[in-house]
């Protein structure tokens, strides 16, 4: 065995290996790793979640960007805070497509008092080649969603948002409306119910439109937001020239905003009309509760549309009871390639 055993390692030319290794990959990673992180403030992440240091990058942050810091001060009056979310998630396949459920959450308060909260669905949503053949979707976005779970899941929470988003804003006057998200339009949405059709109804209603965002995918945004995570009290600062420069067909002011002296640093996207990008954050901050930096009704909504393990197992039994479908055994092959542990 020791004979085999030594004819494989000299078989297998580890030098060889190296040399590959060291050609692919020195003109993007540094074998000096001792002098290139020596002295740098580092994170380490977490699985695919996005961290951010609670005190910011530090200094070298200010070199990317110098902006004015503008405080944020509450106006409380009666002005009605609404706040919209959804979640949509895969129930089942078929074999000619898939079965999805949604739902969507709407809280509302006035003068930082929740007066209101409300659920709609949960919805099932069959999506095949069949059922989407006399639809308005373009073709080319029928087949990413047949055959991309995620994209399905976006396309149907985009659609039903933008369904409630625009009941809202064609009922409501002089009233903040909150979403979970940027205010951009989406090749989801459909075209009689897109975000500048929302944003058509806000300026009829005079109500402004805040899209808030958790995390962002733009590294520079977490580089420059030092000098708002020190600073006490809500404040903002434009980024509007960054934003505009990277992404398409975005809507309204786009700003960095710290509701509270220890919250996060926020993504905020203002559309307004009757106030300007201060009067609606000055509103939103005077009418609506700020737990922990982010607005209690954005996060009412959240939990209202978030499935439960009950409502997926109600669903399940509903569509076993009154659809006559068959239920076929399954296995998760990952599982079993791999063992449970490993899976």
């Amino acid at each position: 065995m020791k004979t085999r055993l030594d004819d494989l390692s000299c078989a297998i030319n580890f030098k060889e290996f190296e040399r590959i290794f060291d050609s692919s990959l020195s003109n993007c990673l540094s074998s000096k790793l001792n002098e290139t992180l020596k002295g740098k403030r580092i994170i380490f992440c977490n699985d695919e979640k996005s961290l951010v240091p609670i005190d910011g990058w530090g200094i070298a942050g200010d070199s990317y960007f110098a902006t004015p810091l503008i405080s944020i001060k509450p106006i409380v009056d009666n002005t009605l805070v609404s706040a919209i979310d959804s979640s949509s998630i895969k129930i089942a396949e078929t074999e000619e497509g898939s079965l999805y459920g949604v739902k969507c959450g709407v809280a509302i308060s006035i003068c930082c008092q929740a007066v209101m909260h409300f659920k709609i669905g949960p919805m099932l949503l069959y999506l095949s080649e069949q059922t989407t053949k006399h639809s308005e979707i373009d073709h080319r976005l029928v087949r990413v969603v047949l055959t991309d779970n995620d994209s399905a899941k976006r396309l149907i929470r985009v659609r039903v948002e933008r369904a409630v988003l625009m009941g809202l804003s064609g009922r409501i006057k002089l009233s903040i409306i909150l979403i979970d998200g940027s205010l951009k339009s989406s090749l989801f949405e459909d075209k009689h119910q897109s975000l500048k059709h929302v944003a058509e109804n806000c300026s009829l209603g005079q109500s402004a439109l805040i899209g808030i965002t958790k995390n962002t995918k733009l590294k520079i945004l977490e580089r420059i937001s030092t000098p708002l995570a020190k600073i006490k009290g809500p404040a903002y600062m434009d980024v509007e020239s960054i934003i505009k420069s990277l992404i398409r067909d975005s809507f309204g002011n786009n700003l960095l905003v710290k509701f509270s002296e220890n919250s996060p640093i926020l993504r905020a996207d203002v559309l307004a009309t009757r106030y300007n990008k201060d009067e609606s954050l000055g509103k939103l901050l005077g009418n609506d509760s700020i737990a922990h930096g982010y607005p209690e009704t954005l996060r009412l909504a959240h939990h209202i549309s978030t499935f439960t393990k009950t409502e997926l197992c109600c669903l399940r039994g509903h569509v076993l009871n009154n659809y006559e479908v068959t239920q076929l055994a399954s296995e998760d092959i990952r599982k079993t390639l791999l063992g449970s542990s490993l899976a």
